[in-house]
């Protein structure tokens, strides 16, 4: 069975949401759903139109805090990651403590955040990259552990020093796992950057969900929320390209 090229895997999905919107549009006309109560996709999709680069500002400055709480979750879970899968005692102090600081509500920690660092960007990226932390690092762990200690018996042979093992081996080994924690957690901080900035910002994505509410401009609401899922599918995609250019093995 041949596989599907990559226009159709866009395409089929791209042709669902389509018709959704469609029977949404029919079905708000139909019953005569008042705007304020739930507007009819041609009413939001005008306002992402008439609104376009007040919503592209504020979405931009909501992508790069997203990406900024990303990378600053990624690190620290890969690294932690990779010492816990190698290091029992790393394992027995470590793993622990990070299921314990897991289980904190954090969100309700953003006004402590506010607090002690102001009203700058420092507690929104804080935050997101708490919150994203313990998918990859779980995952993280995952994959280095997966590892065949073949793999450890060859480096030693050839006299491979750590970071040679650790670059040509366990990293590409691992990365599959790696990068499956990616394209989910991507997606999270996506929804956490929204809310915290709905908590507390003068701009962003989340400014204008606040705004929206304020006053109950369902049509700013929705085009909010189509700009944020966006965001979040263009994020995710553009992780699995990294992941086919970085692990070409991988391809389907």
């Amino acid at each position: 069975m041949k596989a599907p090229t990559a226009m159709q895997r866009v395409a089929e999905p791209a042709l669902w949401f389509a018709g959704l919107l469609i029977i949404w549009e029919i079905l708000v006309r139909l019953f005569g759903v008042p705007v304020f109560v739930l507007p009819a996709p041609s009413q939001f999709l005008a306002r992402i139109v008439e609104d376009g680069p007040r919503l592209a500002y504020h979405g931009l400055i909501t992508t790069r805090l997203i990406v900024y709480g990303f990378v600053a979750g990624a690190v620290p879970g890969i690294v932690l990651g990779y010492l816990i899968a190698r290091f029992r005692l790393a394992e027995q102090i470590i793993y622990p403590l990070v299921v314990f600081i897991q289980g904190l509500p954090k969100i309700t920690l953003a006004p402590l955040m506010l607090v002690w660092f102001g009203f700058s960007d420092f507690p929104k990226i804080l935050l997101t990259a708490l919150i994203t932390f313990f998918p990859i690092l779980v995952d993280s762990v995952t994959g280095f552990k997966s590892i065949d200690p073949r793999q450890y018996y060859l480096s030693r042979s050839v006299g491979a020093s750590w970071w040679q093992t650790f670059r040509l081996f366990e990293l590409p080994s691992a990365a599959p796992s790696i990068f499956s924690g990616f394209k989910i957690t991507i997606v999270i901080a996506v929804t956490v950057v929204i809310v915290v900035e709905w908590m507390n910002s003068q701009n962003g994505l989340g400014y204008l969900v606040l705004r929206a509410m304020d006053d109950a401009d369902t049509s700013l609401l929705f085009a909010v929320l189509v700009i944020g899922s966006t965001i979040g599918v263009v994020l995710s995609w553009g992780m699995a390209l990294l992941e086919q250019l970085l692990l070409p093995w991988r391809r389907r």
